[in-house]
């Protein structure tokens, strides 16, 4: 009920809340293009966050992931398995993915 007294910046106010796990671990992004279910890595990057203004980690910036790194070999078949299960065929995507002990996820 909280969420849903408060004004949106944008106006007006929530109707919906969405709710997920934290996951602790570095956060990844893993940047495809796919055509006819052929799904092509563009780019692995790592964010860089730091402490700052009273934020315990600020995104400051983005840190390119050599794709032969043992984070990348986990992250690429990670991303392309779930674009799959998506039924994602064709187009662009960017996916962010925290990389814990258990493994990478969403």
């Amino acid at each position: 009920k909280f969420l849903m007294k408060h004004e949106m910046v944008n106006g007006g106010f929530c109707t919906e809340v969405l709710c997920q796990e934290y996951l602790q671990g570095p956060e990844f992004v893993v940047d495809h293009v796919s055509r006819d279910g052929i799904h092509k890595t563009m780019m692995v990057w790592v964010y860089e966050k730091r402490a700052v203004n009273g934020g315990d980690f600020v995104y400051f910036g983005d840190v390119p992931v050599d794709s032969e790194s043992p984070e990348a070999k986990l992250l690429i078949p990670y991303a392309r398995g779930v674009l799959d299960a998506l039924g994602i065929e064709n187009g662009p995507t960017h996916g962010e993915i925290i990389l814990t002990d258990d493994g990478p996820c969403l």
